[in-house]
């Protein structure tokens, strides 16, 4: 069966995470319709398979280049079904690329690396054009430390306690290749790479820092 890679960006603010779930607006589930409804083109328009993704997104997550992939039983216009599905989930997610792979590419498996970036603004003025969009900070934060604590997740560890509740992964421990807060004022950038990551890992690690920066807690509870 013919196997079609997507490349797409979404705004997480509109769905509730990738995976497909009962009575709630997804990713996974959206994505899924709009293809159906740009393939039907006939009563017997072309089979959709489920679609497989690079990572699974958490709710409210965004994403900028997320790659994932379908079988069908024939072969498509990917020009058309790239503008086709843009069009039907306008200003929600955008198809930016789509080509045929080879029939045992998988989105999820052939992942080399997934990098998450999680933006602060950080000044005193609320944010109005950031809002739901960064994480608004006006304290100050020691930012020496922040990178301090970023750079020392860099190897593998055992995440359990950065998971989030009702986290499927079999392990917790992953393996972090770069762990760095970047400086571009008004905001901070934590910027993460890895194989993989757990529910909420990125989240719970930043709300972590910042804690260990006001001193609420040690740095051991990163650990």
């Amino acid at each position: 069966m013919p196997n079609i890679k997507l490349l797409i960006e979404y705004d997480g603010s509109k769905f509730y995470g990738w995976q497909k779930q009962p009575d709630l607006r997804t990713v996974q589930s959206e994505l899924e319709k709009a293809l159906k409804i740009s393939l039907a083109s006939d009563r017997d328009g072309p089979t959709v398979t489920r679609l497989t993704a690079s990572g699974r997104t958490d709710s409210g997550v965004h994403a900028r280049g997320q790659v994932c992939n379908f079988h069908t039983d024939r072969e498509v216009d990917l020009h058309r079904l790239k503008h086709s599905v843009s069009s039907i989930l306008r200003n929600e997610l955008s198809v930016l690329d789509a080509e045929y792979v080879n029939e045992d590419f998988n989105a999820c498996r052939d992942a080399v690396l997934k990098q998450y970036t999680y933006t602060i603004l950080y000044r005193k003025s609320p944010a109005v054009l950031d809002y739901g969009k960064a994480w608004h900070i006006g304290r100050e934060l020691d930012l020496e430390m922040l990178q301090r604590e970023a750079m020392f997740l860099e190897g593998t560890h055992d995440f359990q306690s950065l998971r989030g509740s009702g986290c499927a992964a079999k392990s917790s421990i992953k393996h972090i290749v770069s762990s760095r807060i970047v400086e571009e004022p008004p905001y901070i950038r934590y910027v993460v790479s890895g194989k993989g990551f757990l529910k909420q890992m990125v989240r719970n690690i930043v709300g972590t820092l910042v804690d260990i920066s006001d001193g609420k807690i040690k740095s051991k509870s990163m650990q």
